[in-house]
Protein backbone atom coordinates (compact mmCIF):
# COMPACT_ATOMS: atom_id res chain seq x y z
CA UNK A 1 0.00 0.00 0.00
CA UNK A 2 0.98 3.65 -0.74
CA UNK A 3 1.83 6.11 2.03
CA UNK A 4 1.85 9.71 1.69
CA UNK A 5 4.46 11.01 4.41
CA UNK A 6 4.72 14.99 3.58
CA UNK A 7 3.04 17.38 1.51
CA UNK A 8 4.54 20.89 1.68
CA UNK A 9 2.64 24.30 -0.06
CA UNK A 10 3.06 27.31 -1.17
CA UNK A 11 1.87 30.04 -2.86
CA UNK A 12 -1.63 28.24 -3.18
CA UNK A 13 -4.82 30.00 -2.37
CA UNK A 14 -4.46 31.65 0.97
CA UNK A 15 -1.08 29.35 1.71
CA UNK A 16 1.34 32.72 1.27
CA UNK A 17 3.94 32.42 -1.56
CA UNK A 18 6.60 34.22 0.98
CA UNK A 19 6.69 30.95 3.21
CA UNK A 20 6.10 27.17 2.50
CA UNK A 21 3.56 25.27 4.72
CA UNK A 22 4.54 21.60 5.55
CA UNK A 23 2.03 19.24 6.53
CA UNK A 24 2.63 15.97 7.75
CA UNK A 25 0.32 12.79 7.38
CA UNK A 26 0.49 10.06 10.14
CA UNK A 27 -0.35 6.11 10.11
CA UNK A 28 -2.87 5.29 10.06
CA UNK A 29 -4.82 8.55 9.98
CA UNK A 30 -5.05 12.18 9.57
CA UNK A 31 -7.42 14.06 10.36
CA UNK A 32 -7.58 17.85 9.03
CA UNK A 33 -9.85 20.44 11.05
CA UNK A 34 -9.81 23.87 11.31
CA UNK A 35 -12.80 26.65 11.36
CA UNK A 36 -13.98 27.89 7.75
CA UNK A 37 -11.28 29.37 5.47
CA UNK A 38 -8.79 27.58 7.29
CA UNK A 39 -7.75 26.16 4.14
CA UNK A 40 -8.85 22.17 4.44
CA UNK A 41 -10.25 22.24 0.83
CA UNK A 42 -6.93 23.39 -0.51
CA UNK A 43 -4.70 20.73 1.39
CA UNK A 44 -7.26 18.18 -0.14
CA UNK A 45 -7.02 19.68 -3.59
CA UNK A 46 -2.82 20.24 -3.55
CA UNK A 47 -3.53 16.48 -2.88
CA UNK A 48 -5.21 15.73 -6.13
CA UNK A 49 -3.38 18.33 -8.06
CA UNK A 50 -0.04 16.96 -6.99
CA UNK A 51 -1.25 13.30 -7.82
CA UNK A 52 -3.27 13.58 -11.28
CA UNK A 53 -2.13 16.86 -12.44
CA UNK A 54 -5.53 17.98 -12.65
CA UNK A 55 -6.68 21.40 -11.52
CA UNK A 56 -9.51 21.78 -8.97
CA UNK A 57 -13.11 22.22 -10.68
CA UNK A 58 -14.12 25.79 -10.65
CA UNK A 59 -10.84 27.81 -10.71
CA UNK A 60 -11.20 29.62 -13.98
CA UNK A 61 -8.13 27.32 -15.82
CA UNK A 62 -6.15 28.13 -12.72
CA UNK A 63 -6.41 31.65 -11.62
CA UNK A 64 -8.59 31.44 -8.68
CA UNK A 65 -6.05 28.38 -7.68
CA UNK A 66 -2.88 30.05 -7.01
CA UNK A 67 -2.19 33.09 -4.23
CA UNK A 68 -3.55 36.15 -5.78
CA UNK A 69 -0.51 38.79 -7.23
CA UNK A 70 -2.65 41.75 -6.25
CA UNK A 71 -3.11 40.53 -2.90
CA UNK A 72 0.97 40.05 -2.49
CA UNK A 73 1.12 43.42 -3.54
CA UNK A 74 3.29 41.11 -6.61
CA UNK A 75 2.99 41.25 -10.40
CA UNK A 76 3.93 37.73 -10.23
CA UNK A 77 3.47 34.61 -8.07
CA UNK A 78 5.11 31.66 -8.01
CA UNK A 79 3.69 28.42 -6.13
CA UNK A 80 4.69 24.99 -5.59
CA UNK A 81 3.13 21.46 -4.42
CA UNK A 82 6.02 18.82 -2.90
CA UNK A 83 4.22 15.25 -2.39
CA UNK A 84 6.57 12.65 -0.86
CA UNK A 85 5.31 9.56 -0.58
CA UNK A 86 6.05 5.82 -0.61
CA UNK A 87 5.37 3.41 -3.29
CA UNK A 88 3.96 0.02 -2.18
CA UNK A 89 7.57 -1.38 -2.53
CA UNK A 90 8.99 1.04 -0.12
CA UNK A 91 10.54 3.03 -2.53
CA UNK A 92 10.44 7.02 -2.17
CA UNK A 93 9.17 9.43 -4.27
CA UNK A 94 8.44 13.27 -4.65
CA UNK A 95 6.39 14.79 -6.92
CA UNK A 96 6.81 18.39 -7.59
CA UNK A 97 4.49 20.73 -9.56
CA UNK A 98 5.37 24.78 -10.12
CA UNK A 99 3.51 27.57 -11.56
CA UNK A 100 3.11 31.12 -11.93
CA UNK A 101 0.59 33.29 -11.98
CA UNK A 102 1.13 36.59 -13.55
CA UNK A 103 -0.81 40.34 -13.32
CA UNK A 104 -0.59 41.89 -16.85
CA UNK A 105 -2.17 44.87 -17.51
CA UNK A 106 -6.02 44.06 -18.25
CA UNK A 107 -6.07 40.23 -17.15
CA UNK A 108 -3.96 37.18 -15.26
CA UNK A 109 -1.58 34.67 -16.88
CA UNK A 110 -1.81 31.26 -15.62
CA UNK A 111 1.50 28.76 -15.89
CA UNK A 112 2.48 25.63 -15.02
CA UNK A 113 6.51 25.96 -14.86
CA UNK A 114 7.43 22.16 -14.09
CA UNK A 115 6.66 18.66 -12.96
CA UNK A 116 9.03 16.23 -11.60
CA UNK A 117 8.81 12.89 -10.36
CA UNK A 118 11.61 11.94 -8.58
CA UNK A 119 13.28 9.07 -6.91
CA UNK A 120 15.94 7.52 -5.86
CA UNK A 121 17.56 4.36 -7.13
CA UNK A 122 18.07 1.40 -5.18
CA UNK A 123 21.27 0.34 -6.93
CA UNK A 124 23.59 3.37 -7.12
CA UNK A 125 21.74 5.61 -4.69
CA UNK A 126 21.46 8.63 -6.84
CA UNK A 127 18.71 10.85 -7.59
CA UNK A 128 16.54 9.92 -10.60
CA UNK A 129 14.45 12.48 -11.76
CA UNK A 130 11.74 12.46 -14.78
CA UNK A 131 10.19 16.04 -15.98
CA UNK A 132 6.81 16.55 -18.13
CA UNK A 133 9.28 17.63 -20.67
CA UNK A 134 10.30 14.02 -21.26
CA UNK A 135 7.16 11.68 -20.33
CA UNK A 136 3.19 12.11 -19.08
CA UNK A 137 4.21 11.91 -15.46
CA UNK A 138 -0.18 12.39 -15.30
CA UNK A 139 -0.78 8.81 -16.26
Amino acid sequence: MCTVEKMLIKGIRSFSPDNQQVIEFYRPLTLIVGSNGAGKTTIIECLKQACTGELPPNTRSGHSFIHDPKVAHETEVKAQIKLRFNTSSGQPVVVMRSFQLTQRKTNMQFKTLDSVLQTINKETGQKQAVTYRCADIDK
